[in-house]
């Protein structure tokens, strides 16, 4: 059996009221599963525009009115987050809405994206992010693009940036829409409900970010309709409808952008998608950091007291090589792939970061009459996992970007601890 409950919203700028309705079970004599914070939600969305403005509720059980209650305490207050804070270059872009974390509870605090001040935010990437943050509400984002180009890391920034908790889960070829809503444990002897990631974004407020999306079967999705628009939630285990918090948004990640034709790109496992699906979204696309921005990010995120045993102008050579070789990898890419296979493989910042400690690492190690440094290198950092022919492309590649810099990077060092040396011997002689 279900009841209606109901309570009054009233809105503490306008004097504004409105009634809105919830189903819950009436098992175990009128059990309420309806609850302040998705009224709140409710009230927020059936009045269109007062959200963060509605301050009491009264609510109805049968034909009894309980007394006005005040909600403020159990909803986040939001803040404005200037663009200036994804990074200077981009100050007078669209601010964006974040939570003041110091009003989100302990659990949620657990879930912001700790950050990372060396993200870099391409103007065209945020100005995308930005616009879909503040005007699609209910609809979710697409970030496409090939492995390594940091899709996932720039939705954890964006969040993190925002103060915005996020829950995360990877697609899966078997995944079931199921997952997403949770399921039954036994906990202390009992057997309780666990609100899984969709339910946890819709009850709080969260992100919801779904990663390898197209590695889930296509029916798998059009099954989720409901969470890729937005949509209350029907928990068919629990008998509970969850509307979604205003502040809910859902981000996808794929190296695909759902259609055939990058399935001949070596992304196997992938699954073509229903069109219709695909319709439902914002589409973003991310090819990876331009060369002078992958360079600063080389620098920015290497280890700094490694830094200081060489000398500047060979850390900004290392630092542009590497950058230029990524560059031309992904252009090499671009322009032979062969079916499923690629002759020349592109080179991620996640392979360049490798690259870049092993190569530092290698300069501050005396050099062996019968090493290849170098070309143990890129093997150790991706090649070993290609064919002959992929190793071989990637590996010239390399060679003709970085040449004989790790020896350059020696002399650089043995300079250095020299001067270092030198500088410490007259400061002694002047005491």
């Amino acid at each position: 059996m279900k009841v209606l409950n109901s309570c009054n919203v009233h809105a503490a700028d306008s004097g504004q009221a409105s009634t809105i309705f919830a189903a819950s079970s009436s098992e175990e004599g009128a059990r309420h599963i309806f609850n302040p914070t998705r009224a709140f939600a409710l009230g927020a969305l059936h009045m269109r525009g007062t959200w963060g403005r509605a301050s009491s509720f009264s609510f109805f059980k049968g034909n009894k009115m309980t007394p006005d209650i005040n909600l403020s305490h159990l909803t986040p207050a939001t803040r404005t987050v200037p663009a200036s804070v994804f990074g200077e270059h981009l100050a007078g872009e669209r601010d964006c809405l974040g939570y003041q974390v110091e009003t989100l509870p302990a659990f949620a605090r657990t879930r912001i994206p700790v950050l990372n001040p060396c993200h870099f935010f391409n103007e065209a990437h945020y100005r995308t992010l930005a616009a879909w943050w503040n005007l699609a509400r209910r609809e979710p984002i697409y970030v496409s693009g090939p492995s390594g180009s940091g899709k996932t890391s720039m939705a954890m920034q964006f969040c993190a940036r925002l103060g915005i908790p996020v829950v995360s889960v990877t697609a899966r070829a078997r995944m079931d829409r199921r997952e997403l809503l949770g399921h039954w444990a036994l906990q202390g002897g009992e057997t309780r409900w666990i609100d899984g990631p969709a339910l946890l974004a819709w009850k709080h407020g969260w992100t919801l970010l779904i990663n390898e999306f197209s590695a889930a079967p296509a029916d798998m999705w059009v099954s989720c309709n409901d969470i890729l628009e937005g949509l209350p939630l029907d928990n068919g285990a629990t008998g509970e409808l969850v509307v979604p918090h205003p502040m809910t948004r859902v981000i996808v990640t794929d190296n695909t952008r759902g259609h055939s034709s990058e399935i001949d790109e070596g992304f196997f496992g992938r699954q073509i998608q229903d069109r219709s699906v695909i319709d439902r979204f914002w589409h973003m696309r991310m090819e990876g950091l331009g060369e002078a921005e992958e360079a600063s990010l080389l620098a920015a995120t290497a280890d700094q007291d490694w830094l200081a045993e060489f000398e500047p102008e060979v850390l900004d050579r290392l630092f542009k090589a590497l950058a230029r070789l990524g560059a031309d990898s992904r252009a090499a890419a671009q322009a032979q792939a062969i079916g499923f296979e690629s002759r020349a493989v592109p080179l991620s910042f996640r392979v360049l970061s490798r690259m870049r400690n092993m190569m530092l690492d290698a300069a501050r190690m005396p050099a062996a009459s019968d090493d290849d440094p170098l070309r143990r290198i890129i093997r150790t950092s991706l090649t070993e996992a290609l064919d002959s022919t992929a190793r071989e492309a990637a590996e010239t590649l390399a060679v003709t970007a970085i040449g004989n810099l790790i020896h350059e990077m020696r002399v650089s060092r043995a300079r250095m601890v020299l001067k270092n040396a030198t500088g410490s011997a007259l400061k002694a002689a002047s005491v």
